[in-house]
């Protein structure tokens, strides 16, 4: 039985757990995100607690304990779930197709044949810029198939071509 540092066996018979990882750096710029949304959340928590203060009869000490309670919860959520979701993030090219494996609560495991592959794509935004990493996207016919976050550029060009190659689409398909 896999523990958490362990990727979880495939469901799909005749497939191996995919074993690339993500670039580490991705690890900050999940943590930078969260903690960008846990701030916003924290102060459309805080404005509603000044104006829940000023309007009804809750004391403002409990407000404020729940508005630092969001404040800190926001925090550890930045520091511990970016590591914990890159330990379950790994991905593969085979001679099957493209498989991934993602998730530590729910465990996802995509594989998409390379007869399916319509076009390969990669996408860099600005924090991804910041730090040298971008995202390669796959789809098919019925929409995006997979995209994979936190790969360095050189990696995700890499992808591109070599998916582009087997799929008999040319460079950039």
């Amino acid at each position: 039985m896999p523990t958490d540092a362990e990727p979880a066996p495939p469901v799909i018979p005749g497939l191996r757990p995919p074993e690339n990882a993500l670039d580490p750096a991705v690890r900050r710029i999940w943590a930078v995100e969260r903690l960008l949304s846990g701030l916003l959340l924290t102060g459309l928590a805080a404005l509603a607690a000044s104006l829940l203060a000023e309007f009804t009869s809750l004391p403002a000490p409990l407000l404020a304990a729940a508005v630092g309670l969001a404040l800190v919860g926001t925090i550890v959520a930045a520091i511990s779930i970016p590591g914990i979701s890159y330990r379950h993030y790994r991905w593969e090219v085979t001679e099957a197709g493209l498989v991934v494996q993602r998730g530590w609560l729910l465990r996802e495991f995509i594989a998409v044949p390379h007869t399916r592959v319509q076009t390969v794509e990669t996408r860099r935004g600005p924090l991804e810029r910041m730090v040298n990493l971008a995202s390669a996207g796959v789809s098919t016919a019925a929409g995006e198939a997979v995209r994979i976050p936190g790969l360095s550029a050189a990696t995700a060009a890499e992808l591109q071509a070599e998916l582009s190659a087997r799929t008999g689409r040319g460079e950039g398909a």
